[in-house]
């Protein structure tokens, strides 16, 4: 939650149109391409994308000297958080554990995204040594045939493998009387798997989680689309999801389902609807230190290796994509760059527009300084 403070640099940022006043409340930061799945909605390593890796092996890391570099020029910015996810698998990096230590050394709310396919005692050992405040596994199935499906050519006892390191982390937690790392078991959603969400909320009580989450699937326009849902079995779904919500408010686990179901009911051109404020508040840090807006969003707004995240973050590029997003029509006309396909960052949209609407009227119209552009 943005303090008083931030909440009022931001409006200030918004009513100038493009310069931000505030640095990005939260931070997604690519550890690796590397993977040891090819999961079936995977941007890079689906077997079914043309993007597909089949051998990510010689793909490279982030270093570890550049996100050390990115830590502190951040915690200056007064950033909060920080995701450490991947188009891969962040457990390859060699230095994962060190990355973790250094982010919570510099004040971040960290958060590790996982397959789980790598978790064992050492690891979860070494994960509780540096302390990260949440993990987030995600898991596309309830079973191992729901596994082999999302998982393609991946061996299918690594469903079980996945379950029995979550349930040994969070008893190794539980004995030992952790508060952190607040373990969430995510599921993104598609034809192979919807039908079974109560399976998988009851996987997630077995394995004794403090919380699920669900996301939608993206057809990463249209190469996926023998995968995805019908306006039927959305329907469906959205009925489903509704009766889980009042089991796990009773059974007071953490969850986003609300978020969820609005990114349905929005659908895929949410540019119809509202103009993207992610460009004041959010960015991602690719391997090699390029800074996009978000992951499905293809504009490079700057490089680490180059220029400080500071020059980055007020540079032309990233002012351009602000005013660019900042209406439904300007918004409209990324979209060849930017697959806004069921947006992930619904819920932080709607809480800034639904305040900054009514002071639009007072927002200055500077010079238009140009598209965004590659650098």
């Amino acid at each position: 939650m943005a303090s008083l403070t931030e909440k009022i640099r931001l409006l200030r940022g918004l009513l100038t149109g493009k310069t931000a006043y505030a640095g990005p409340f939260f931070v997604l930061v690519d550890i690796t391409r590397r993977c040891n799945l090819r999961c079936l909605g995977c941007r890079f390593h689906s077997p079914q994308m043309s993007t597909s890796q089949t051998d990510s092996s010689t793909l490279p890391d982030l270093s570890f000297d550049l996100f050390k570099k990115l830590c502190h020029e951040l915690k200056a910015m007064d950033t909060r958080a920080l995701i450490l996810i991947g188009d891969g698998e962040p457990l390859l990096h060699h230095r994962i554990f060190e990355m973790i230590s250094t982010a919570k050394a510099c004040g971040f709310h960290t958060t590790l995204v996982t397959n789980g396919t790598l978790l064992d005692r050492d690891s979860i050992q070494s994960l509780f040594d540096v302390q990260p405040d949440a993990i987030e596994v995600s898991l596309w199935a309830s079973s191992a045939k729901e596994y082999g499906k999302n998982y393609p050519g991946a061996p299918l006892h690594f469903f079980d493998s996945v379950v029995e390191s979550v349930t040994l982390m969070n008893s190794l937690k539980a004995k030992r009387h952790l508060k952190q790392p607040c373990v969430i078991l995510h599921h993104p959603l598609n034809r192979h798997n919807f039908q079974n969400i109560e399976a998988f909320l009851e996987l997630a009580l077995t394995t004794k989680c403090d919380g699920v989450s669900f996301s939608p699937f993206y057809t990463w326009r249209g190469a996926l689309t023998s995968s995805a849902l019908s306006p039927n079995e959305e329907q469906s779904l959205l009925l489903a999801l509704g009766r889980i919500e009042k089991r796990l408010r009773f059974l007071r686990l953490s969850h986003n389902i609300s978020q969820t179901r609005i990114r349905y009911q929005i659908g895929k051109c949410i540019w119809h609807n509202i103009p993207c404020y992610i460009g004041w508040i959010h960015a991602r840090v690719k391997t090699d230190g390029t800074i996009l807006p978000c992951n499905r969003c293809d504009i490079p707004l700057g490089n680490l290796e180059t220029n400080s995240f500071q020059e980055i973050w007020n540079g032309l590029p990233y002012r351009s994509f602000r005013s660019q997003a900042s209406t439904r029509k300007g918004l409209a006309s990324l979209t060849q760059q930017c697959d806004c396909e069921y947006c992930c960052f619904i819920k932080d949209n709607l809480r800034i527009h639904r305040l900054f609407k009514w002071a639009s009227p007072f927002q200055r119209h500077p010079r238009k300084e140009g598209l965004c552009q590659k650098n």
